[in-house]
């Protein structure tokens, strides 16, 4: 067999055998990529947890259930989460819910953080701020801005809450007046950019905006129904039924459809597969600390320096700065200056390890003197020392250590709560749960709500599906390949459709 007749043969073979095992699949991952572009659609839309597979479910406050604790004005503690808010008063009982009045929705009520001033309780949720007095039964809404805060912390003489793209700022005399006090960005003549960041929104098209997203939906529409028609077409005429009836009629308009359509929108399913192949490892592992300038950004800048790259803050009193964990890593600024138009962040050099998922613990270690943080994420909880440019792992003593694999630590750490000036503090990790200092798991039971597996979003549940992770009960830490492979295919796919039809032509 001459070269062009094996490849034409191989080609044939692989475009048909992968669309026919993957077509289902395929068709999935083009129907909840179009809906994940698109939360508010489904956003007050939750499931049992018991529809998911077990792992699903929360044992020991794990899965981000827990993101911290502050005291409650009326005694005891409020522990908070994407569950919400539970008080518990330290006895045997369970936690009770204190989530009254903020979003019913799992994908609203998700709580980021908590404060507590002077007796009146801020709260920042996907829903966005609410606010509740000592003696009120339930939490109202703050006026904002149309972006959800991600964090809460306090300044020297006022509070700040952070969305992931604007600072504000209330005095404490007045803590639900907010006003915007987002500071310049200094510095650098061609300032970078996460890589991982342009992958991601690149691959749902928020890079060049709404006209971007929905260009992406519509190779989210193409990619389902190539799939069905290509696997309606191979039955009939496995069943040898084209040309009977009014179903093998259509199934031959599809196949046309299929093939015109597929040509015009095969770039784009192959720059999606490619993007999405990224987001996960091994390919994320490539990318995950790097970083472009941002002169070869493919799309439009946005007149927000911070836009979309914000995500945990704090005062250090030593400086008299602000702090900020960002996506592109941290910048510090003068508090005093925050509102004024001299006001100007510029980057700091090194830091903490954080994951490419985000800073999830930012805060001022108070048991030591100076410009001391505790840096939490994914990648695991750190101590970092800007004054004597030190980095520890709080767990093991020792520097940080590059990940082998996937881009986590040992420890993936998605909460943290001081409990007392002695240094003993509560800590959360992603999958294990909940955990005292010393190591111990905490024994706070969960509330009978969360017993039963509690609820999760519509949104999330097909956000787990669509990145391989709803696999992990069946493969483990294979489940980590779903999304590679599953973009392999396509590209595979797509090209052998596109090098079939172009040979068929001459």
């Amino acid at each position: 067999m001459s070269t062009a007749g094996f490849v034409k043969k191989s080609s044939k073979a692989l475009h048909k055998w992968i669309g026919l095992f993957g077509f289902f699949w395929l068709a999935v991952m083009g129907a909840t990529g179009i809906i994940l572009n698109h939360p508010g659609l489904i956003s007050s839309i939750d499931l049992p947890r018991s529809f998911l597979p077990g792992n699903y479910e929360y044992r020991d406050w794990n899965r981000n259930a827990f993101r911290g604790a502050v005291e409650s004005p009326e005694g005891g503690l409020l522990l908070y989460g994407e569950t919400g808010i539970w008080r518990f008063y330290g006895d045997f009982a369970p936690p009770s819910d204190f989530s009254s009045g903020l979003p019913t929705a799992a994908y609203l009520r998700d709580v980021r953080d908590l404060m507590n001033v002077d007796g009146t309780l801020l709260a920042a949720t996907r829903g966005g701020l609410y606010a509740r007095g000592a003696l009120e039964p339930s939490w109202k809404p703050v006026a904002l801005s149309s972006d959800y805060p991600v964090d809460l912390f306090f300044g020297r003489d006022r509070i700040f809450a952070l969305t992931r793209s604007d600072l504000y700022a209330a005095p404490l005399y007045d803590p639900l007046s907010f006003s915007r006090v987002t500071p310049g960005k200094a510095g650098l003549k061609d300032p970078k950019r996460s890589l991982f960041r342009l992958v991601f929104d690149m691959h749902y098209g928020e890079t060049w905006g709404s006209a971007g997203r929905y260009l992406m939906d519509l190779a989210g529409v193409y990619l389902v129904f190539g799939s069905l028609t290509g696997a309606w077409f191979w039955w009939r005429k496995k069943r040898k039924t084209l040309a009977k009836g009014r179903g093998g009629k259509l199934a031959g308009k599809g196949l046309r459809l299929h093939i015109k359509l597929g040509l015009w929108f095969a770039p784009l399913l192959v720059f999606s597969a490619l993007t999405g192949v990224f987001e996960r490892p091994p390919f994320l592992v490539a990318i995950a600390d790097a970083e472009y300038p941002m002169s070869l950004h493919p799309g439009p800048r946005h007149e927000n320096p911070w836009h979309d790259t914000l995500r945990k803050g704090l005062y250090d009193p030593s400086r008299e700065s602000v702090v900020l964990a960002t996506s592109e890593g941290f910048y510090e600024g003068k508090e005093f200056l925050l509102g004024k138009e001299s006001a100007s962040f510029h980057k700091l050099p090194g830091g903490a390890p954080v994951s490419v998922m985000g800073a999830t613990v930012f805060e001022k270690d108070l048991q030591s003197p100076g410009s001391s943080y505790l840096v939490g994420s994914m990648s695991g909880l750190y101590h970092w020392d800007r004054d004597r440019k030190e980095v520890v792992n709080l767990f093991t003593g020792e520097p940080p250590k590059a990940p082998k694999g996937p881009p986590v630590g040992d420890q993936m750490v998605v909460g943290y709560a001081p409990l007392d000036l002695s240094g003993r503090y509560l800590w959360a990790d992603y999958n294990k749960g909940l955990f005292l200092s010393d190591g111990r798991t905490a024994g706070i039971s969960l509330p009978p709500e969360l017993e039963d597996g509690g609820r999760i979003s519509l949104w999330h549940a097909l956000f787990e599906l669509h990145n391989g992770r709803f696999f992990t009960f069946l493969l483990g830490w294979w489940s980590w390949l779903v999304v590679p492979l599953t973009g392999l295919c396509l590209i595979v796919e797509t090209l052998t459709g596109v090098y079939d039809r172009l040979r068929a032509k001459r």
